[in-house]
């Protein structure tokens, strides 16, 4: 009788140290983004450690989300369960590889064992499998008639679309008008502005000041067309000299004074009269249609000059 039960201990001892090793996969058809839950559980005796690698350097056909391990000693033996969490984003077979379990004796005398994890394969199916059952489809319901209402709108749109479009038509099609830009001659341009003035009638108003500001502006203009100088800037007295090198000495006299006589009216509040008004735009005038005529003597001149 001591001799069975010292059987049974010692068969007892040797069972409590083989080392166990399992691999479990949730049982289930795979298709892609479905959650893979993979369960490897080694058990052994208490006194034994267990070595494992990272999963993520072997497992490489699955992306790997999670990793939760759990050490406990059950009925002496100490059990470490590995819960590996993953998913596929392909299709086809997926390889689970052996990963290899090291484990050896916590009192650093026993002999370190080296065990392999079972190898597993699993498929990922595609929802474009044949064998999938095809999801049921409602037949399309046919077209219903419109309703007066809508019929209406329908037609009111139509027709502003129609409108728009003629309208566009004859928008692109409408011809742009090119407005032509009229030259003239320093000498028409004065004479036309100096006719303009004459329609206003200042002298006439007693409006002594608006009379002699827009005559003054004619004349300085004139002369920069002719002269090709700046005179609008100028005073009075820095402008005479510059025009008695260019005008005859038969009217400069009669331009300096009038141009002292303007300065009074427009800055002094002077009082002037009709007559001088009208004296002072005739001498502007006879002034324009002299240089007019020394410029067609310049030309007639050179025409001759050019025969010759």
């Amino acid at each position: 009788m001591k001799r069975f039960v010292l059987f049974i201990m010692i068969v007892g001892i040797l069972f409590g140290q083989k080392v166990e090793l399992g691999l479990k996969i949730n049982d289930e058809q795979f298709y892609i983004g479905d959650r893979i839950r993979l369960n490897i559980s080694v058990s052994g005796g208490e006194r034994q450690m267990f070595v494992l690698p990272n999963p993520l350097e072997w497992i490489k056909d699955i992306q790997i989300l999670d990793i939760q391990t759990n050490e406990k000693v059950k009925n002496h033996r100490k059990i470490l369960d590995i819960q590996i969490e993953a998913v596929a984003f392909d299709t086809g077979f997926v390889h689970i590889p052996p990963m290899p379990v090291i484990a050896t004796d916590s009192t650093g005398f026993g002999k370190p064992d080296t065990i392999f994890t079972p190898e597993k394969y699993i498929y990922i199916n595609s929802i474009l499998d044949d064998s999938l059952t095809p999801v049921a489809m409602t037949p399309p319901l046919p077209l219903a008639l419109m309703t007066w209402w809508e019929l209406l709108i329908a037609i009111f749109l139509l027709f502003g679309s129609v409108i728009l479009l003629i309208v566009g038509i004859k928008y692109k099609s409408r011809k742009s008008t090119i407005i032509e830009e009229i030259w003239e001659s320093p000498q028409e341009k004065a004479g036309h502005f100096l006719n303009e003035l004459e329609k206003k009638h200042y002298p006439e108003k007693k409006q002594w000041k608006k009379f002699y500001l827009e005559l003054t502006y004619i004349s300085r203009d004139y002369f920069e067309n002719i002269y090709y100088i700046h005179l609008q800037e100028l005073t009075t007295t820095e402008l005479i000299p510059v025009l008695a090198v260019q005008i005859n000495t038969e009217y400069m006299n009669e331009l300096k004074e009038f141009f002292h006589y303007a300065d009074l009216v427009k800055f002094a509040k002077g009082i002037a009269s009709e007559k001088q008004c009208d004296a002072h735009l005739m001498l502007v005038k006879q002034i324009i249609k002299a240089g007019e005529k020394e410029m067609e003597d310049k030309a007639e001149a050179k025409q001759e000059k050019s025969k010759h």
